[in-house]
């Protein structure tokens, strides 16, 4: 946890002062992980709002006490939203919990080919499920901004509506097959908001790549290695923020 997360209900019912109780989370883990101190100052943010510091105040019984002084900026809105193929309920916390900590706007959760449907059915789809996942993201991040993350259990539909809404955009397709490097679409230096879609472990299927790049998608590879998905989030995101930051060849 790089960054104590409340939400504004917390705050606003604490007027400053805020208690974790034994059970909660964040509490344990400041406890059992982090092992505070009552002085030590902590970094905090609300979510979707300002950052700054948790002063400990008091230790008991598991309960944990802080002074919080939010005077710091929001974390802004990452450039970069994510279209996920749903991926096996095992890997899927981790995928999101990937993406969060590194930084997207929005996640939409996409049915594909290669995509087992008992998935949909899995109780880490849930509300609460997605959730916890994005949170321990930010927290991991340091990013006091949550993506939200929508469920589309029918592909073309959701590609119909929302392709509308794309305009403007950067729109990538990592395509393990695609004979394009990112780099060779994504140029260094090049900002401006991006979608980036990412398939299931082995690809998305010739039709769903047809279906993409009709829409506008540029199908782009990393390189030879075939990934899995939450490596393929990590290496993507990276790569994309990497390519921002470099001036042009």
């Amino acid at each position: 946890m790089n960054l104590l997360l409340f939400d504004p209900a917390e705050l606003a019912a604490g007027a400053g002062g805020v208690t974790l109780a034994a059970g909660d989370r964040r509490a344990r883990h400041l406890v059992a992980v982090l092992r505070a101190r009552v002085g030590q100052v902590l970094r905090a943010g609300v979510a979707g709002g300002a950052t700054g510091s948790a002063e400990v105040l008091a230790i008991a019984g598991g309960a944990v006490t802080l002074r919080v002084a939010l005077d710091g900026p929001a974390s802004p809105r990452p450039p970069v939203d994510l279209v996920l193929a749903v991926p096996r309920p095992k890997a899927l916390a981790r995928a999101l919990q990937t993406a969060a900590a590194l930084g997207v706007g929005r996640i939409d959760l996409v049915n594909a080919w290669r995509v087992d449907r008992a998935y949909f059915s899995s109780p880490q789809l849930s509300p609460a499920a997605l959730a916890e996942a994005v949170r321990l993201g930010c927290e991991q991040g340091g990013t006091t901004w949550l993506p939200e993350v929508a469920v589309h259990p029918l592909l073309m539909p959701f590609l119909r509506a929302s392709a509308p809404g794309w305009s403007g955009r950067r729109l990538l397709l990592a395509h393990p097959r695609a004979g394009v490097r990112l780099e060779e679409v994504a140029r260094p230096g090049e900002g401006g908001p991006a979608l980036l879609a990412i398939g299931p472990e082995g690809g998305w299927i010739e039709r769903e790549v047809e279906t993409f790049a009709g829409l506008g998608f540029s199908p782009v590879s990393l390189g030879d290695a075939v990934l899995r998905v939450e490596a393929a989030i990590a290496a993507l995101l990276a790569q994309l923020e990497l390519l921002r930051r470099l001036g042009p060849a």
